[in-house]
């Protein structure tokens, strides 16, 4: 017998994936300081990264874009951070400056239970 999740399941399970990625995202810089020595991290790469995960978190809490396009942009930054953390500014900052493209939060759409 198939057991098909509810509605309810599946809204939950689409809002947790964005959430789950940014965990992921914040919690790599202090796994990357816990594996020993000081890590540089570019003061311009610390700026667009507030900007970026402040981006993300208002895509996701309003809903205005699909979840895979909110996950894509946590990986994006991921990405943009290891870049840095590697001495790779410009090319940090050229993928912190594509995920500006999912565009402003349309809190208009989103919808209260």
């Amino acid at each position: 017998m198939i057991v098909w999740p509810s509605a309810y399941a599946r809204i939950r399970a689409r809002r947790t994936l964005p959430a789950l990625t940014l965990s992921a995202s914040l919690a790599m810089p202090f796994s990357a300081m816990a594996q020993g020595g000081s890590v540089q991290f570019d003061r311009e790469c610390a700026l667009k990264e507030i900007a970026v995960i402040t981006l993300i978190e208002d895509h996701g809490e309003a809903e205005d874009l699909p979840a895979d396009r909110v996950a894509d942009a946590g990986l994006r930054l991921l990405e943009a951070r290891l870049a840095c953390y590697d001495g790779r500014v410009r090319e940090a900052l050229a993928l912190y400056d594509s995920i500006f493209d999912l565009g402003p939060v349309a809190w208009a759409r989103r919808q209260r239970p």
